[in-house]
């Protein structure tokens, strides 16, 4: 064909790209993806966000994909740039967001031919093989054939099924080398009409028993998780909340799809989570998990504990997460949050559910009115220069606008916003749940402002985490992103502070000013990168700086001055009696402890015999 002369590898992948709807890239340009980068700027159809370190690069990718629903693209370079991405693709992979890392790489001829060295022509080596157990599929392009072909099976991975990165290697000859575009676009429609993808099948006896057993539940519960994100997910959800009127409880990932005052929301289980919730689920007899893993931070440290007074029932679309529940004290049904609730819709059309439910959802609510989130969260701090992170989220449970985007990193900002945060409208909120690594915060939400930049934007970031990735508010700068900043300032890392205190006999290193690790002055970062800055260390202030810095339309860095000493409560806590055992007390049992006579109020039986031992006390079997 005529126009094969001035089409290369590279050409194709712009094309491909552009095929699917991709109109931002998050990269950094390096000797190993040039091609790469002047083919897709040719075609004009997609916006370059350039980072200033590859890992961020995927975290904004990342935080892209969350906002927009769409697949994420980050496009790196060979050796250095492409080991740099890893935490991002770990991240993504852990949380299941779909994104597509394109990586280059040395002249095909080197990786075909060096298996065995370490390292690859100046400065590659194996990244295929190092990505492949932390993504849904790596692959590497070898043939200029098989461009199409694996461009768009590695496509399809990223967002069917359980989705999850995906990473495309592509030497840096191949990419420079002339194609036929005829023969990419034959091999193209061959693979889209022959690609099958895999579903759910669905255990119509299963769900028909899960059907019915809910229907004879007194005191049911249902608990979602992001897996019901997808709108037809959403939906059914949405519809057998509503019709049956069956009380709820949503994970970290799935807090903003209902809103915080809906009157069915009995809050977020976990260990650090909702007094009332985890009591409303240790009372429970009948619990159905859809779209959730159910990891450690939900579940705490006994599985088996979890809702230990009902029939439990879990749905998730991998069937290798269903392998850690114990088959004879667990349910479980492998299928896609929506087929399945679709299919429990239709079978509970033909039953009716229990009398009791009305009385259940008041005795829930009755819990909740007994047990409020803000009488959870222990002392409060007393400086007339210092305030609580759990004052600040309640602040903005009242100043954010329905539509605002918010993107925490670790420590308050996690903790407290998480915690505290009262979704409304279409509030988007989210984190790295599964990795939990520090620095995500900052470049989540530079990628969820290229998703939609014309929604409030908050980072809830801390003086700790903010230091991982520092080097993109250059980006923030750059682009005039509106950000509202917030650094929640304690002098260090107190949450490894805590555990020191706690189990080491408070031999404090590494975790705070005084020892040896310090933090720059904020004031002259916000100058430094073009933020207007503000101090808050009172609660006067609230109304006033911290109010006027929200609806500022400038970048804004909000320091929020905290104790050092300000605990992240209610929390799980490990007791560690006078005879140095550590005794891990059950989920309802969350640190600052009720009476032990409080706790067999609210749960209606006999409480667990290591809420007994964790407070010194003698086990009262009844």
């Amino acid at each position: 064909m005529s126009d094969s002369i001035s089409t290369t590898g590279a050409d194709v992948v712009a094309a491909l790209l552009v095929d699917q709807g991709v109109d931002t890239i998050f990269c950094i340009t390096g000797a190993g993806n040039l091609a790469l980068v002047d083919a897709i700027g040719k075609t004009k159809k997609i916006k370059f966000v350039f980072s200033h370190h590859e890992q961020a690069a995927v975290m904004e990718a990342q935080g892209y994909s969350r906002v927009s629903g769409k697949v994420g693209v980050a496009l790196v370079t060979t050796g250095g740039g492409t080991v740099n991405s890893l935490s991002g693709i770990l991240s993504a992979y852990l949380d299941s967001i779909p994104v597509f890392i394109l990586s280059g790489n040395e002249s095909s001829f080197h990786c075909e031919n060096m298996q065995d060295f370490r390292a690859y022509g100046v400065q590659g080596f194996d990244s295929k093989t190092v990505a492949e157990p932390i993504t849904k599929s790596a692959s590497r392009i070898l043939s200029s054939n098989e461009i199409t072909s694996k461009f768009v099976s590695a496509w399809d991975s990223a967002c069917t099924d359980r989705k999850g990165p995906v990473l495309v290697d592509f030497p840096m000859d191949l990419q420079r080398k002339l194609t036929s575009p005829s023969e990419q676009i034959m091999i193209s429609v061959a693979d889209k009409n022959q690609a099958t993808k895999s579903q759910s099948v669905t255990n119509s006896k299963l769900i028909a028993e899960c059907s019915k057993r809910l229907s004879k539940a007194s005191r049911p519960l249902l608990y979602f998780g992001n897996g019901i994100r997808d709108e037809s997910a959403l939906r059914n959800a949405r519809e057998l909340i509503e019709k049956y009127e069956i009380p709820f409880c949503l994970s970290w990932s799935a807090l903003d799809l209902f809103d915080n005052s809906h009157p069915l929301n009995m809050g977020r289980i976990g260990i650090y989570g909702d007094r009332a919730a985890n009591i409303i689920l240790q009372r429970s007899d009948f619990l159905l998990c859809v779209g959730t893993r159910l990891a450690i931070p939900q579940i705490g440290y006994d599985r088996d504990d979890f809702a230990r007074m009902a029939d439990r029932w879990i749905v998730d679309i991998d069937q290798v997460e269903l392998s850690k529940f114990a088959k004879n004290q667990w349910n479980s049904i492998c299928q896609s949050s929506d087929s399945f609730i679709g299919q429990l819709l239709k079978d509970l059309s033909e039953v009716s559910l229990s009398e009791s439910l009305t009385s259940w959802v008041a005795s829930a609510k009755d819990i909740w009115q007994k047990l409020p989130r803000s009488e959870q969260i222990g002392a409060t701090v007393s400086s007339e220069h210092q305030v609580h992170s759990f004052d600040v989220i309640e602040f903005l449970n009242f100043a954010l606008h329905d539509d605002s985007i918010v993107v925490t990193d670790v420590g308050a900002g996690l903790l407290t916003g998480h915690y505290a945060l009262a979704t409304k409208g279409r509030q988007r909120i989210f984190t790295s749940q599964g990795l939990g690594e520090m620095g995500f915060g900052l470049p989540g939400a530079i990628g969820a402002y290229f998703a939609d930049p014309k929604r409030q934007l908050v980072c809830l970031n801390t003086d700790g985490a903010i230091m991982f990735n520092l080097q993109e508010l250059q980006v923030v700068k750059h682009h005039k992103i509106p950000m509202k900043l917030f650094i929640f300032n304690n002098d260090g890392y107190t949450m490894i502070k805590i555990s020191q205190q706690n189990l080491f006999d408070a031999r404090i290193s590494g975790s705070d000013i005084n020892s040896g690790i310090s933090f720059p002055d904020f004031s002259d970062v916000a100058k430094t990168f073009g933020f207007n800055y503000c101090l808050i260390d009172s609660k006067n202030s609230f109304e006033t700086e911290l109010k006027t810095a929200l609806e500022s339309p400038q970048a804004e860095l909000i320091e929020i001055k905290m104790s050092p000493d300000q605990r992240y409560l209610p929390r799980l806590a490990t007791s560690k009696l006078p005879d140095g055992m550590l005794v891990s007390p059950p989920l309802e049992d969350l640190d600052p402890m009720i009476s032990i006579d409080a706790l067999r109020d609210f749960l209606g039986y006999q409480p667990h015999a290591n809420s007994f031992k964790s407070r010194g006390l003698a086990y009262e079997q009844r």
